[in-house]
């Protein structure tokens, strides 16, 4: 199977030096990750895309930061990619756009997340449009190495959450996951994949947006 891929160096951290600098309430900054994130009640990881470019029309910008993977490991060669709406952006993408009888499996990958001897949630949100059928599904690896090919050769244990399905098409709100435990996780380092499976030829094609990507200690 072919593997197309971006792959981005993770942001290096700034240490030892104190910015300042005016910021208002509708500016962002992309956290500084190293290798991984730990996660304590002080530093919960949220992903809001705000501080991502996002593209407009045909003109699709991937999600290339913050520690994020991304990568089509199927025969297309799209991927995640950024849009706004209504002042707030969101991880997007749709089989529609891809070529005829190319099959998209793209993975959006969480930076790795070091979970403590503590006990952790995650939750996100997430909204359908042009809905034709369950799409998107979520999991957790405490193996995935950050490659392409490492996508297969992990093991993926499918996370239990909601995801917004036809009832929710058109409503223009982001739906809440719940909260799903991450208990069984504590002391080790894990990472969260949002998979997309589509085929523009068999009309497998539905919109899905995420947002609000967080997991925090309880």
């Amino acid at each position: 199977m072919k593997a197309n891929i971006l792959k981005y160096s993770l942001l290096t951290a700034i240490a030892l030096t104190v910015f300042t600098s005016c910021v208002g309430e509708d500016d962002y900054a992309l956290p500084a990750y190293k290798d991984k994130v730990v996660i304590t009640a002080q530093t919960p990881f949220k992903e809001t895309f705000e501080g991502h470019t996002e593209g407009s029309g045909s003109n699709e910008v991937a999600v290339t930061s913050g520690g994020w993977f991304n990568a089509n490991i199927g025969t297309g060669n799209r991927l995640w990619h950024v849009r706004q709406f209504s002042n707030n952006k969101f991880a997007e993408f749709s089989s529609f756009y891809s070529n005829n009888n190319q099959i998209d499996e793209t993975w959006l990958i969480t930076p790795k997340l070091e979970l403590l001897d503590e006990s952790y949630s995650f939750s996100f949100e997430t909204q359908v449009r042009f809905y034709t059928n369950d799409n998107l599904s979520v999991y957790i690896s405490t193996d995935f190495d950050g490659t392409a090919e490492g996508i297969e050769t992990a093991t993926w244990t499918p996370l239990n959450t909601f995801i917004s399905s036809a009832a929710q098409d058109g409503n223009n709100e982001f739906t809440g996951s719940g909260v799903i435990s991450l208990d069984e996780y504590s002391n080790s380092t894990v990472r969260i994949g949002f998979k997309y499976v589509g085929n523009k030829s068999t009309g497998e094609t539905s919109t899905y947006q995420i947002d609000n990507v967080t997991i925090f200690e309880n």
